[in-house]
């Protein structure tokens, strides 16, 4: 377990992403526009997408650069190796 390099929160971090935020720092991201945003893969086969949580539109923002704010940080959301989406400074 090490601590979530936004929160300090201790986590269990994939040995190919060590400064991955936690899943709670993941829940708070918003695209640029100060939006709440649910990133996942498209398929499957991976891909990487980002939806308004309020009204599940599409974010166009976060989907094509990745950019999100925690807690009006910056930070970038990307699909991960293996499947699933990780976040990183």
């Amino acid at each position: 377990m090490t601590p979530c390099p936004h929160d300090g929160t201790s986590t269990a971090q994939p040995e190919r992403y060590p400064q991955a935020l936690c899943s709670g720092c993941v829940d708070r991201a918003t695209d640029l526009a100060g939006r709440a945003v649910a990133m996942h893969n498209t398929s499957l086969y991976g891909g990487f997408a980002a939806r308004h949580v309020d009204d599940g539109s599409p974010c166009e923002q976060v989907t094509a650069d990745g950019a999100v704010l925690v807690d009006g940080r910056p930070y970038r959301g990307a699909e991960a190796r293996y499947g699933g989406v990780v976040v990183e400074p």
